[in-house]
């Protein structure tokens, strides 16, 4: 009960730490609790909510801790994910095909699109404006994904955390899988 009561009152002030953001020598945008060289403090409002696919909206113009941090597509985005498939996830029997969910708010602008690499390579005939599709040819294995989002101008405005995921498929040899254990096959221990 003592423990409740803590937590209870360290709850606000974990809720107000600083946030800082910066820009790195890639382009990506970052944020973090702890001063980073080069980053500027911003203020979190509410808790935010991503809604998935949609039209694109019109530019939004928004202010961070009072400097503007709008790209040249006028729209800041504040988020880029990647949804599905999670991180560490193990995917079965996909015959190579893998459907994938990016997250990014502010919705995707006009003119502005979404680029994703898989295992390093940019994956082409990604629809404007989407953010759930499937990609073909992704066989057995370990695999990496990374969403970006890229400017009229080919600058990126925002990127997603790599993330890594296994693809694996049940064998030809033995389609049900391994044996299950029976009186008669059991091990002796």
């Amino acid at each position: 009960m003592r423990w409740l009561i803590v937590l209870l009152c360290m709850a606000p002030a974990a809720a107000s730490a600083d946030t800082f953001r910066w820009v790195d020598e890639d382009g990506v945008i970052n944020y973090s609790d702890t001063p980073h060289p080069g980053a500027e403090r911003v203020e979190l409002g509410g808790i935010a909510t991503t809604r998935f696919a949609g039209p694109a909206r019109p530019a939004d113009t928004k202010a961070t801790g009072g400097q503007s941090t709008e790209a040249a597509s006028g729209t800041a985005y504040q988020s880029v994910s990647i949804q599905r498939p999670q991180p560490e996830e193990t995917l079965w029997n996909l015959e190579g095909r893998l459907d994938v969910q990016v997250s990014v708010e502010p919705n995707i602008q006009a003119g502005d699109r979404l680029k994703l690499y898989l295992d390093g390579q940019e994956v082409v005939g990604i629809p404007a404006g989407a953010t759930s599709f499937t990609i073909d040819k992704v066989f057995r294995g370990m695999h990496t994904l990374r969403a970006t989002v890229q400017g009229s101008g080919g600058q990126q405005l925002a990127g997603s955390e790599t993330i890594r995921f296994y693809v694996r498929q049940t064998s030809v040899q033995n389609p049900q899988g391994p044996p299950r254990p029976t009186p008669f096959n059991r091990p002796r221990g």
